[in-house]
Parts: C-alpha cells; structure tokens; sequence
C-alpha cells in the first residue's frame, strides 16, 4: 500500500495502542524509503503512557495462595525482588545465597545485575522445590527456549489467576499480570523509602526516566504526607 492517505485513514480508525501505531509508523516510513518515496511526509505519533495496575498486596497473596508449589515459589521471587519476568525464570540455583537469604540477578533488556534480598517464606519455598537441576524453574535449561517457555508459564497463570478472580468474585485480580509484581514492588518500596535512586537501583534501570513513574504511581496510592520518611543505609557507620 503506496498510498498514504489511506495508510493514515487506516491508522486513524483502527483500534491499535499509541506505541503499536508508532511502530507501523515507523515500518511504513521504511516501506515508502525503499520505494523512493522519501519526500512523503508521515505524521509523529505520541505514545500515551499507561501507568501500571498496582493491586492491593492482598490481592497479589490471595493469587500466589491458590497456585501449585512451583508457580507460587516463583510468583512469591517476583513479590520480593520486582525482577522481571525472564530474569526470574533464568535463576539457576547458584544464584540463590541460602546463608545471607538472596539471590544474583542476571539482567535483561541491558539492565544492571543486582544482588536482591528474599523473605524467609520465600526461601522456604525454594527449598522445598527439587534441586536435581541446573535452573529452578526452566524444565529445558535451554537459553534458546526461555522465552517459548515462559510464555507457556504465563498462559497458564492467566487461568489460574482468572479462577482465583472467579472464585473470590474480585474481578480485579483478572488485571494482574506477570509484570504486575515488579510494578507493585517498585510502588511500595517508593513508598516505604521515599527514594528513587533506591528504587532505580534495586529495578536494574540504567535511565531513571524509566524509575520516575513509580513517584507518581505511590502519590496516587497513599495521602499520608505526614508518615516517617525512611532512608535506605548504604553502609553502616559505627561511632
């Protein structure tokens, strides 16, 4: 389709997301360059920002209760650290420190390690699972098909999340997603410490652009201005 009235007329009524847009956008605008059209002039699309569902920590516990041993274990690593999605599902048992209760997180999307603390239940939860493998949760322990297989995991936590939401008749448990955990993560502990660097640090971001939405997200959620301010301590000073 050499044609960009149409493509716009296209663009215009369909249904897509703003970033989808901005992406066919993009395409056609290569299309049309390696047809020659340079001259044609195609508009900018500005992405909309969604802010994330942040549920209430309850909701998020009243999912991971109904799941089987393996789903719950890794949902509760999501809930302690906000690592993402494919970099829970690349821990290898080495990652996990049993004496000082955390684990080495291996960065995606040109992140930054970091080494996170996990709660005691979570622990727990880990070691019950079975050790007879190099990763805790890949049954392949193939790079190549993380991603086919997280992606499987996922299909099935949206069943089992949609009958938790039908089982407690709460239909915004059907909102939680993967992903939904880190976003949580990052809002409380803004909230807790009132500090994004912190916040920037413990998610992997190296652009805090990425960080600075998660302010927002925790001013929509509390109205208590007057609560104590704690700081996280780098280091400990003895005097």
């Amino acid at each position: 389709m050499a044609n960009p009235d149409s493509f716009m007329t296209f663009l215009n009524t369909c249904n897509w997301e703003s970033g989808t847009k901005d992406i066919a956008v993009d395409s056609y605008r290569d299309y049309l360059d390696m047809l020659g059209l340079t001259e044609v002039k195609l508009p900018h699309i500005r992405r909309e920002e969604k802010l994330p569902f942040i549920p209430l920590e309850e909701e998020l516990d009243a999912t991971i209760s109904y799941a089987r041993v393996k789903m719950a274990t890794y949902l509760r690593i999501l809930k302690d650290t906000a690592v993402r999605p494919i970099e829970a599902w690349r821990l290898k048992w080495l990652d996990v420190d049993i004496t000082n209760r955390c684990a080495t997180i291996t960065p995606a999307k040109y992140s930054r390690s970091r080494k996170l603390k996990i709660s005691e239940q979570t622990l727990n939860m880990l070691l019950a699972l079975p050790r007879n493998r190099e990763y805790i949760f890949s049954v392949s322990e193939s790079k190549e098909r993380f991603s086919d297989e997280l992606e499987h995991f996922a299909r099935n936590f949206v069943k089992m999340r949609n009958r938790v939401a039908h089982k407690l008749q709460n239909p915004r448990i059907k909102l939680i997603s993967l992903k939904t955990f880190r976003h949580w993560k990052a809002t409380m502990e803004y909230v807790r410490t009132k500090d994004i660097l912190h916040v920037k640090e413990m998610l992997g971001h190296v652009n805090i652009q990425n960080t600075l939405k998660y302010i927002h997200l925790a001013n929509a959620i509390t109205q208590r201005t007057d609560e104590f301010v704690c700081k996280v301590a780098k280091t400990l000073v003895h005097g």
